[in-house]
């Protein structure tokens, strides 16, 4: 038997090392692909609560998450709403994530959330972007880069910014997780960079297709 010459096994070492590093490179991101960098705060519900949930869901989940006692049971007030005044939403006042407000299509499910956060976080934090410009991430910072920014005034006294993302779901409407900074976004001051308010809502545009969807279920 003729042995392989030294030089082919050294030859062929390099190229099989690359191989299983490139090999190795790539299936590791794979493993959780819709992990987010900024953490639970970016996941689609709040306090468990999500869009389409019936009204006992979305209580109960309320009651269990938010560790509200015996008596608690119910929200701490409640509105009509809409053109046909059809819509509830309801509003938990006294958590300790802060004040959360609940709205239901016809009195029957959650079409949007909304939390006002009692202890801030900043936008550092959630790795949100301070802007949209590709020279923010040249500092080596790592950001979501599945928010879109937008402002919601042009008067800089009154102006909040905006962070969004829009989702398919499976029953084929879209859905809005948005972020929102505090006034004077852009002053540099620590209460400047806080996030104020965390939405979760049906886009606008999908209302009839998701009552269509709610209906069929």
């Amino acid at each position: 038997m003729i042995n392989p010459p030294k030089l082919f096994w050294r030859t062929l070492w390099f190229p099989c090392l690359l191989l299983i590093v490139l090999c190795v490179a790539y299936i590791a991101p794979a493993q959780d692909p819709n992990k987010s960098i900024g953490g639970k705060e970016h996941e689609d519900n709040i306090l468990g609560v999500k869009i389409g949930m019936t009204v006992s869901e979305a209580m109960q989940s309320v009651f269990a998450n938010a560790h509200r006692q015996p008596g608690q049971e119910k929200p701490d007030a409640m509105r009509h709403e809409g053109a046909d005044k059809k819509d509830i939403r309801v509003l938990y006042d006294n958590l300790k994530i802060g004040k959360l407000q609940i709205l239901f299509a016809q009195g029957q499910w959650v079409k949007e959330i909304v939390l006002d956060y009692s202890e801030r976080p900043l936008y550092d934090e959630l790795r949100l972007a301070p802007t949209g410009n590709i020279g923010d991430a040249l500092g080596g910072q790592r950001y979501d880069d599945r928010y879109a920014i937008a402002f919601t005034e042009e008067s800089a006294a009154k102006r909040q910014r905006i962070w969004y993302r829009d989702e398919k779901t499976q029953l084929g409407f879209r859905e809005r997780l948005q972020f929102i900074s505090a006034k004077k976004p852009d002053d540099g001051s620590v209460e400047s960079k806080q996030i104020v308010r965390k939405m979760i809502a049906v886009l606008p545009a999908d209302e009839e297709l998701f009552l269509k969807a709610m209906a069929q279920r």
